[in-house]
């Protein structure tokens, strides 16, 4: 499968160098293509509207059916990106984040949408968190809007901390985030994991904000990375070999609840909603954010629309997107896939969309019957949305990297020589 893969995103690349690079179309805007996966509700609630606003506009829209084999899933999807990007496909779509952007951004495969942006009335609104919008501008181009993003919140409670002695009081950044996990894990009171997957550790790379590769080019400076990377090899010796990862069980609220983890990290903000609701039946919730370096927090794109750069159909891609962005499209049903919303507005109106009973049965040991958060404490939660300072996408490099800093981790070579081996497949990667 890994072959094909590869063997598709070489295809993708050249397509978009043959028919993407700089070579826009004659405008026709006699209709518009929209391509939505499978969770991508949000494009399918959109073309319903534009259909009943421009009736006389023709809409294609394609649609990933699903299917209970994973790897034709993502195979097909793969596929269908080489259609995108070669400039035959969609105008309009959602990017998905195992796609290798950066080449496809080095191939200018995305159209610029800097003017949409700045004179499309939608947008002039102050429900927008603009620094997360301005996460898709990218070396002075804004070539994807994102919708949603992800970011790094660890959750416990506060009769856990007290026991354990974290005083998480004193993670203000990244650095003295580490110091306090490193002098949980070496404390002779240490009884449980820090975190409930080894994941939520390789994760940290991205939430602290180092800077990796910028504009094309490697920023990277080893020495920036050490003490992470030295604070997660006593983390990896001390608690790696778990089992598969589990999402929307409540599995990471028994584990802290159980006393076999300290933090659970939820991948969606309703997941950890949940988790909060259930751990009131243990003790006092406590949510954590990971700051970044700077003492900010690191949002990941989750969701992100994006638009062929040789698009014949521009201005129609104009009031699709106009109606993609308004406020009621955003707030639609199955809309929000539980992460921050670029719109305050629509996680601030998710709280009335809390079930009451959100399982069909009990879930680890919890009661079917789950506290309700209050407003107070759902505001505090994505109140931690107004402290991201930066802004990051899944990078198509990130896989081979981690690869080469893992035989640190393991400790078949010492860090420069992990570093070096992973700078030079960042080389190998950019010159390709």
């Amino acid at each position: 499968m890994k072959k094909s893969i590869a063997c598709v995103l070489c295809f993708i690349a050249a397509a978009v160098c043959m028919t993407g690079c700089g070579n826009k179309k004659d405008q026709k805007n006699d209709g518009i293509h929209v391509y939505a996966g499978i969770d991508d509700q949000i494009m399918k609630n959109a073309v319903n509207i534009f259909k009943n606003t421009y009736p006389d506009i023709q809409v294609t829209l394609t649609e990933q059916e699903i299917s209970d084999n994973s790897e034709e899933l993502y195979e097909y999807d793969q596929q269908l990106a080489a259609q995108l990007m070669g400039g035959e496909g969609a105008d309009v779509f959602l990017i998905q984040d195992y796609w290798d952007i950066d080449k496809l951004l080095a191939a200018e495969a995305f159209a610029d949408l800097t003017e949409i942006y700045d004179s499309s009335e939608v947008f002039d609104d102050k429900d927008f968190r603009r620094e997360v919008m301005d996460g898709g501008v990218i070396c002075g181009k804004r070539v994807f809007l994102p919708i949603e993003c992800r970011i790094p919140l660890l959750i416990t409670t506060k009769e856990a901390l007290s026991e354990t002695g974290f005083d998480m009081e004193k993670c203000t950044d990244f650095d003295s985030f580490i110091e306090e996990a490193g002098r949980f894990m070496l404390g002779e009171g240490y009884d449980r994991r820090l975190f409930r997957m080894d994941i939520t550790a390789s994760y940290c790379l991205d939430w602290a904000g180092y800077p990796i590769v910028e504009g094309g080019e490697i920023v990277w400076d080893m020495e920036d990375t050490r003490k992470y990377y030295e604070w997660y090899k006593e983390f990896y010796g001390r608690e790696k070999g778990i089992g598969q990862y589990m999402f929307g069980d409540l599995t990471g609220a028994a584990e802290v609840r159980d006393k076999n983890c300290l933090f659970e990290n939820s991948v969606y903000m309703l997941d950890d909603i949940n988790i909060i609701r259930a751990l009131h039946t243990a003790g006092e919730p406590v949510v954590l954010p990971v700051y970044n370096k700077d003492g900010g927090i690191t949002a990941v794109i989750d969701k992100a629309v994006a638009v062929r750069a040789n698009s014949e159909n521009m201005e129609n891609v104009r009031k699709f997107i106009e109606i993609l962005f308004d406020g009621d499209t955003m707030k639609s049903q199955g809309a929000c896939r539980g992460a921050v919303s670029v719109r305050r507005s629509v996680n601030e109106n998710a709280f009335q969309n809390l079930l009451k009973v959100p399982f069909l049965s009990e879930q680890n040991g919890f009661p079917l019957e789950l506290p309700m958060l209050g407003k107070e404490e759902f505001n505090a939660y994505y109140a931690h949305a107004d402290q991201i300072s930066r802004v990051v996408y899944r990078r198509g490099w990130g896989s081979s990297f981690r690869e080469e800093m893992s035989a640190f981790l393991r400790g078949e070579v010492s860090y420069e020589e992990a570093a070096e081996n992973a700078g030079k497949k960042l080389e190998f990667y950019l010159s390709e």
